[in-house]
């Protein structure tokens, strides 16, 4: 490694990490899913309602960086699956909401843990030293994402980001 900056060495290493992990993480996510297909955007959607809980429409539109009418398709297909309930906003009804559901919750539950599995079986190929390294540097990396979010807001759009320093 070198020659190579800091950022250029830590992007080689999450690169790197996500090669050798993502075939097993991936076969998993198939089994996972079954006989249903979700794209990216629609897990993406998941994951954003997991954590901000019920949204509109056009909220879920900006956060995914995409127009409104294919959000709309995007979602009404999770509908359709049970991981999304779709409704009126009282207040008007031009505007719909929308919200994880149990269905959805298990499936990203399941998502999140087949993920952890598949790094936690790497991790048993570290010494104990080793492991405890690897824990303490995530734990550093959570409580940086904590102070990003805190900074710069939970769940930007990608057109806001793009605009940051």
């Amino acid at each position: 490694m070198d020659g190579k900056s800091e950022r250029e060495l830590i992007a080689w290493c999450i690169s790197q990490l996500r090669r050798n992990i993502v075939g097993d993480f991936a076969y998993g996510m198939m089994r996972t899913f079954g006989e249903d297909d979700y794209s990216f955007p629609q897990l993406a959607a998941l994951l954003y309602l997991d954590v901000e809980g019920e949204q509109t429409i056009k909220g879920v539109a900006e956060m995914l960086g995409r127009s409104l009418s294919a959000t709309s398709r995007l979602l009404d297909q999770l509908v359709v699956r049970g991981t999304i309930s779709r409704r009126e906003d009282e207040r008007d009804r031009r505007v719909k909401r929308v919200a994880i559901t149990k269905h959805g919750r298990a499936l990203v539950a399941s998502v999140e843990q087949r993920r952890a599995d598949v790094q936690i079986a790497v991790m048993n190929y570290l010494s104990p030293e080793e492991r405890a390294q690897a824990i303490r540097g995530m734990t550093l990396l959570v409580e940086a994402t904590k102070r990003r979010q805190e900074h710069h807001g939970h769940h930007e759009s990608p057109a806001k980001r793009a605009t940051r320093p």
